[in-house]
């Protein structure tokens, strides 16, 4: 199984949470210079249309770096994606092609944007989302029967995480950004999905490197652990007969607590109180 891998165990790979962290941080990199570089920085980086004197040629890229200003769930969200998606993906991808997969997605998800927004009032487009739903899509293909947990709570299989995504994607794209003008990018969602199904066809399945790609399964670290049972024991038990030498076992605790307190007994002295105590009220 995929975490019964070695190198998964526990936080994955060194190299591969290194690639992961690393490409969150460079969000969070450019998310503060979009902060303090305001418009000049957003029109350089953004993909927009000629109204605001795009596209640049590296702004197909580039876009997907920058988040809204307005609402740090934006980039809290799709960061969230990066993590989980990246640390189950790398280890079966590797680095060069999970990073493949990440531009090729995000460059598919520019290319329907800019085609789209030939028939709607957009005029920009910035995000990571495009290489998140990317990932959805290869994710969903390459175990598709394997159990997860959306948004951490709710289980379903890959597959249907992917139709949901997949759904979600052209519906909005249809009755949102195309009959309404809706300002949500539905479009480069769709196209990063499309990203991430030809990155699957024609590039995983011509070297899926073990062959197949095997069960996905949550992470330990995911999981809450059972709680052990306790196996602690007590040398003494509590013999009640004859009922003389419990009597005097108890009278024996009973002045040791009178001359250092309760705190003095020791577990098998408190088991004995407890045994005898019960004793009593059996009568």
């Amino acid at each position: 199984m995929l975490y019964d891998r070695p190198y998964m165990q526990q936080n994955g790979s060194t190299r591969s949470r290194n690639l992961v962290l690393g490409i969150i941080i460079f969000n969070v990199v450019m998310h503060a210079v979009q902060l303090t570089g305001g418009e000049r920085i957003f029109r350089f980086f953004a993909l927009t249309t000629s109204e605001l004197g795009g596209p640049h040629i590296w702004s197909f890229i580039t876009y997907s770096f920058l988040h809204s200003t307005q609402s740090v769930f934006h980039l809290v969200g799709n960061m969230i994606g990066v993590f989980f998606l990246g640390r189950a993906l790398l280890p079966e991808l590797g680095e060069k092609r999970f990073v493949s997969l990440y531009l090729i997605a995000t460059l598919l998800g520019g290319i329907l944007w800019y085609i789209v927004s030939f028939a709607t009032p957009s005029n920009a487009v910035y995000g990571s989302s495009g290489a998140v739903f990317g990932l959805i899509t290869c994710f969903g293909l390459m175990y598709a029967e394997s159990d997860i947990y959306f948004m951490m709570v709710i289980r379903m299989k890959a597959k249907v995480l992917l139709f949901i995504s997949l759904g979600i994607a052209a519906f909005g794209l249809i009755f949102f950004e195309l009959l309404n003008g809706h300002g949500t990018a539905h479009s480069a969602h769709l196209g990063g999905m499309i990203g991430g199904y030809l990155f699957y066809k024609f590039i995983y399945l011509r070297n899926p490197g073990s062959g197949k790609a095997e069960a996905f399964k949550m992470p330990d670290w995911f999981k809450p652990k059972p709680k052990k049972a306790s196996t602690k024991t007590f040398p003494y038990k509590v013999n009640i007969s004859p009922p003389s030498d419990l009597k005097k076992e108890v009278d024996r605790i009973l002045d040791k607590i009178n001359s250092q307190g309760f705190g003095a007994l020791t577990d098998s002295e408190k088991e004995i109180l407890d045994e005898a105590g019960d004793l009593l009220k059996k009568r």
